[in-house]
C-alpha cells in the first residue's frame, strides 16, 4: 500500500464517520449564518459595519480548509511512522480463513474472527479482526481465479458484516 492509497482510504473513512459529518454540517450552518449576517449588514448599511462578524466568517472558512489539510498530514505522518503499513502483504483466502504473508512473517485469520469488513471504493477492502487494527486488501491485486465478487460473497456467506463506502 502506498502512502497516497493509505491517505485516500483513511480520509474517506474519516469523512464518512457520523461525528465528522455532524461537525461539517454544524460548521457549514455557522458559516451560512455568519454570511447571512454580513449580507444583511451590507444591505442595511451599504457597507460592513461589524468587522468582527467578517473576521469570524474568515476564521471559520480557514478552519474548515485547514482541518482537512491537517487530517491528511496526520494520516501521511502515521503511515510513515508505521513500518508495518509499508510492507507488502500477499493475501490468500479459502472457505476457512484468510492468510497473509510478508517479509515480517505469516498469519492466518478464521473468517469468524473478523468483526466486520469495509469496502472503500472499488479497490480496497478493509478487514477488521478487532476495532484497533485492520488488514488492507487491495482488490486489484487478487490472484486469479479469485475475484472481488467471490471474496465478498464468501464474507457474506461467513456472516461477516460488509459495509460499502
Amino acid at each position: 500500500m502506498t502512502s497516497a492509497d493509505f491517505v485516500a482510504v483513511n480520509f474517506r473513512l474519516w469523512r464518512q464517520q457520523r461525528r465528522t459529518r455532524f461537525n461539517h454540517w454544524l460548521l457549514g450552518l455557522a458559516l451560512l449564518l455568519l454570511a447571512v449576517s454580513v449580507a444583511v449588514d451590507v444591505v442595511q448599511n451599504g457597507r460592513i459595519t461589524n468587522q468582527g462578524t467578517l473576521a469570524m466568517l474568515a476564521v471559520g472558512l480557514l478552519y474548515g480548509l485547514l482541518r482537512m489539510v491537517l487530517v491528511r498530514y496526520q494520516l501521511r505522518r502515521g503511515f510513515a511512522k508505521n513500518p508495518a503499513n509499508q510492507q507488502p502483504i500477499d493475501f490468500a483466502f479459502d472457505t476457512d480463513r484468510l492468510r497473509g504473508s510478508s517479509s515480517a512473517g505469516t498469519f492466518a485469520v478464521r473468517w469468524n474472527q473478523l468483526q466486520r469488513a469495509i469496502r472503500v471504493g472499488d479497490d480496497w477492502l478493509l478487514l477488521y479482526p478487532n476495532d484497533a487494527a485492520c488488514y488492507y486488501l487491495d482488490l486489484r491485486r487478487l490472484q486469479a481465479p479469485a475475484t472481488p465478487a467471490e471474496l465478498l460473497a464468501l464474507l457474506r456467506e461467513q456472516q461477516v458484516p460488509v459495509v460499502e463506502l
